[in-house]
């Protein structure tokens, strides 16, 4: 068996794109000593974040799909991969993202032993990943209970999760209730119609006309007409509303520190959010994190203690919840969880996820 110094992790996306939330649970990882990791990535991936990972490149394939269109791609990238690993009993595969479920299912199909596989989606083909599930026994991984509740798992608890996690410092205690009469509310993530941006702009619309509140928004939409389209519909709504003045749309940032640095909360508005990064972020920092249910955000969020959880698609629902956070009883309870935090820290996650690679 490999030392696990001598490990090296290709943790196989196929994007080529570098603002994924699954790149941004890689990066904690790479920085520790317990393995060696590379991004594996598709034919023009170009690094955009920091810090940058070490790449291997393969042939193109598209990362968010399952089906025959993908079939023939990802077995391409399998030879690749199963050419790699033979050139070091060191070395492992770790698929992410739905390309990186087929690319792990055709290498156990070609005959390699040293694979795993996390699920980080939400997919609509519930019945493949519970087949993929029964063929990969434990080397498939998911992120929460609250995924293995999705796909109707027998088992609904942690065991058979490694969720993500964060390297950097936890804070000692939560923001209190805002100052200066004005809410700031944040958000990070892409333009797209199922990160429901829109019931944040309708909650806004129904408050009181004495709240101020504001929200401020890193991310963007992707090279997509979908996602395009959804972007034109968010500045219409903002439009309609008259609350230009109150939602900032700042655009792709580096990081998330800018904008957890001065909100008071963080808002996760998805019906199904597999994980949500931005809220793992906000809650290492002290923030706390207003969130739909129904997700991942539900296995993150201690309702009361560590924000707040309301019924999904009900603006109205949020609307109530964001008026009672400008009040200053809403805070009085919050407090750092650091038991609970511990789980998603890459502290507590490294040495997990080396025992895994290293008993393959």
């Amino acid at each position: 068996m490999p030392s696990a110094s001598r490990l090296t992790v290709l943790h196989y996306t196929g994007s080529t794109w570098d603002g994924s939330g699954i790149h941004a649970a890689l990066r904690p990882l790479a920085q520790t000593s317990k393995f060696r990791c590379l991004l594996g990535v598709s034919t023009g991936f170009v690094a955009e974040k920091l810090p940058r990972l070490h790449c291997w490149r393969g042939p193109p394939v598209r990362d968010d799909r399952i089906g025959p269109s993908n079939l023939w791609r990802t077995l391409r990238v399998a030879f690749r991969v199963r050419r790699w690993l033979r050139r070091g009993s060191h070395r492992v595969y770790h698929g992410h993202s739905r390309a990186g479920l087929m690319v792990g299912l055709w290498l156990q199909f070609l005959g390699a032993k040293r694979v795993v596989v996390s699920v980080h989606v939400y997919g609509r083909q519930r019945w493949f990943y519970r087949w993929a599930a029964a063929r990969l026994g434990p080397r498939l991984l998911w992120q929460t209970p609250a995924m293995k509740r999705h796909y109707g798992c027998r088992d609904q608890d942690w065991k058979g999760c490694m969720p993500n996690g964060l390297a950097t410092p936890r804070a000692e205690a939560m923001r209190r209730a805002p100052a200066g009469g004005v809410l700031r509310l944040g958000g990070a993530g892409m333009l797209v119609r199922l990160k429901r941006w829109d019931l944040i702009i309708e909650a806004l619309a129904r408050l009181p006309a004495g709240r101020v509140v504001e929200f401020s928004h890193i991310g963007g939409a992707v090279d997509t007409e979908a996602s395009r389209a959804c972007r034109a519909d968010l500045h219409a709504l903002v439009e309609l509303h008259g609350l230009g003045a109150r939602v900032h749309w700042l655009g792709w940032q580096a990081s998330s520190a800018g904008l957890l640095a001065q909100v008071d909360a963080v808002v996760v508005p998805s019906d199904s959010e597999a994980f949500s990064m931005i809220a793992l972020e906000a809650l290492f920092a002290g923030v706390p994190v207003i969130a739909t249910r129904g997700g991942g955000p539900e296995d993150l969020i201690i309702d009361g203690e560590n924000g707040w959880l309301v019924p999904r698609s009900d603006a109205g629902a949020l609307a109530r919840r964001i008026e009672l956070c400008c009040e200053i009883p809403a805070w009085a309870g919050l407090r750092v969880e650091p038991e609970h935090l511990r789980r998603f820290s890459t502290e507590s996650l490294a040495p997990q996820w080396a025992a895994i690679y290293a008993s393959l």
